[in-house]
């Protein structure tokens, strides 16, 4: 490119030194008569005259020009300057809030207000500065003038619903959380909070339209779908049935245990329906089948309520039946224990006891095994002894919450410490490091991974 700009420059001297050469050897006089005025001149001479008068106005024109545009480009240097010092302080007023200086954030998020006429910008900095110094009315402030412009009306909804959530107002947060699905139905994070409040507040069938979103739009993992809609199906049973409408109770658990039949609440209540409604076969046959996967003490003792057996050998026998699906389970040992005990058949229930115990027995069967050694032999040392060892046992299995690990005495939908949904399970503490589980031989020690919030509900 420059040997082809450099060729051109020298056929362009070459041409004028032609030029200069053709009107050298050629002279020629020029006489120009104006208003009185004669004027005799070289063709040369007038040809660099005009050449002048050429470069003279197009400076001139060049000079008026820059005139005209000076001040708007004064102007506009120094509006790039304030611009520029505004987007610096907005940064560093992000990194200050990042950082929890909350003073520094305050008063750079002012200075960008000031060189920044761009509210869109600014308010988010300023909302986040006021929450950060503890400023909760100046940051409601911010955030409600958030929700006036377009672009920043979801985040202005996240923001309140957040304080809305600090400040224990559990009413206002869901109203933010509706409008703020409204706007994003597909954002993960207001599907899933939008999905805890309703449930929270009862709102039953509003979570379940909120679910089958999230699970249109794959938000929501298919599996632990189904289980949740089993869960809301329970409790809107239960809420049909407080209500009078026992058809609609009958309807929603029998739905419930269509999509999770292996889940404990979700078997209990539809058997626990069906025995209100005298079909005591259906029950057991629900009961048996959530046995086969989910074992559970209130499942027992269901199916025996279903059954109408008093005599103790023969519900000794029904128990037998239950349990026959999954007969190496701790529950289906437990369950076959205590009503042997019941039966005084001593010798079942010893052997169901040290089935169920292995190496390391959990409470719940020390404190059988000094009932059985109380009621056989009334021998007082062994009773002593396996109450001690009750005291430093394993824990038993309880309905635990998987999200903030509180117990509960029954399985209830919504976690009353921690507000989660569906994340009580029946479960065994998890094992301390080092400790051996049951039914392993010593020096060989099982690692438990931490359960999800969802599968199963055992």
């Amino acid at each position: 490119m420059t040997t082809l700009r450099t060729l051109l420059w020298f056929a362009l001297i070459a041409a004028a030194m032609v030029a200069a050469v053709w009107l050298a050897e050629r002279p020629g006089d020029v006489t120009i008569e104006w208003h009185g005025w004669r004027m005799d001149t070289s063709v040369g001479v007038l040809l660099l005259a005009v050449a002048m008068i050429a470069a003279l106005c197009t400076t001139l024109y060049g000079v008026a020009r820059w005139l005209r545009h000076a001040p708007g480009s004064l102007i506009g240097s120094w509006g790039e300057g304030r611009r520029r010092k505004g987007y610096r302080a907005l940064s560093q007023g992000m990194v200050a809030v990042a950082a929890g200086d909350s003073g520094e954030a305050q008063k750079l998020a002012r200075q960008a207000e000031k060189l920044l006429d761009e509210p869109a910008l600014t308010l988010l900095l300023s909302a986040q500065a006021a929450q950060l110094a503890g400023d909760r009315e100046a940051a409601r402030r911010y955030f409600n003038e958030m929700l006036e412009d377009e672009e920043l009306a979801f985040l202005g909804l996240r923001g309140l619903l957040m304080q809305a959530l600090r400040d224990g107002d559990p009413t206002k947060a869901l109203g933010y959380a509706e409008r703020a699905f409204a706007l994003r139905p597909d954002t993960p994070w207001v599907v899933r909070s939008l999905f805890d409040m309703q449930a929270r507040a009862g709102k039953w069938l509003d979570a379940q339209k909120t679910l089958q979103s999230g699970l249109k739009s794959r938000l929501v993992d298919a599996e632990r779908g189904r289980t949740l809609d089993a869960l809301l199906l329970v409790e809107r049973s239960r809420a049909a049935e407080r209500s009078g409408g026992d058809m609609d109770a009958m309807e929603n658990a029998k739905a419930a245990y269509g999509l999770a039949p292996e889940r404990v609440p979700v078997a209990y209540r539809y058997a626990e329906l069906l025995l209100k409604r005298d079909e005591a076969r259906k029950a057991t046959r629900a009961i048996e089948k959530a046995w086969a996967v989910a074992p559970h003490p209130d499942l027992a003792q269901l199916y025996l309520s279903a059954l109408g057996e008093k005599d103790p050998v023969k519900r000794v026998q029904a128990l037998t039946r239950l349990t026959a699906s999954n007969p190496d389970e701790l529950e289906s040992h437990v369950a076959l224990a205590r009503e042997c005990l019941e039966a005084k058949l001593w010798g079942e229930a010893r052997r169901h006891l040290t089935a169920a115990g292995g190496k390391r027995p959990v409470v719940r069967v020390c404190r059988l095994m000094a009932d059985l050694e109380e009621a056989e032999f009334a021998d007082g040392e062994k009773v002593r002894h396996w109450l001690a060892r009750a005291a430093d046992a394993p824990g038993d299995r309880q309905w635990r919450c998987t999200a903030c690990g509180a117990v509960h005495e029954r399985w209830q939908a919504v976690c009353d410490s921690c507000g989660a949904f569906g994340t009580s399970q029946w479960r065994a503490p998890d094992p301390v490091a080092g400790e051996v589980t049951r039914d392993e031989p010593p020096g060989k020690a099982v690692i438990v991974a931490p359960a999800e919030i969802l599968p199963p509900e055992r």
